[in-house]
């Protein structure tokens, strides 16, 4: 995992909630499509149960939204990327969120997020210079 990077990217002109809940929904998405990111459950002393968590650190960075289509566009090809856009946000179902984003054209998407993991060099020389979201 030493030439692999993780970070989420997400628009600093959200709410607080908004920008919360993006955060965990791109990180429980990208934990589905790389479980290994994710460590073994663990028993503390008394035998009480924890959960793994993730084994790498993932640092949440600001970004506006036209950054964020443009570090999509750019690392397609160097890393796995989860998002999180206005179609997700504006539906109340799974199944109403599919039907609207198979509609959807690239366009009219906006990205409220993306999480992205892969490439290490390929992400830095996008993600670098970002600071972190506050």
């Amino acid at each position: 995992m030493n030439d692999k990077k993780c970070v989420l990217v997400i628009d600093k002109d959200l709410p607080l909630g908004v920008i919360a809940n993006t955060a965990a929904v791109l990180a429980l998405s990208l934990g589905k499509a790389h479980p290994e990111l994710v460590g073994d459950n663990i028993k503390n002393r008394d035998g009480g149960d924890h959960f793994g968590i993730t084994r790498i650190p993932i640092p949440i960075l600001a970004a506006t939204a036209s950054e964020i289509k443009e570090i999509r566009s750019q690392l397609q090809s160097y890393a796995t990327i989860v998002d999180f856009s206005n179609v997700a946000k504006n539906t109340k179902s799974y199944e109403d969120y599919s039907s609207r984003l198979e509609a959807a054209s690239e366009d009219s998407i906006e990205y409220l997020g993306i999480a992205v993991y892969g490439d290490k060099k390929a992400i830095i020389k996008q993600t670098g210079n970002m600071k972190l979201i506050r």
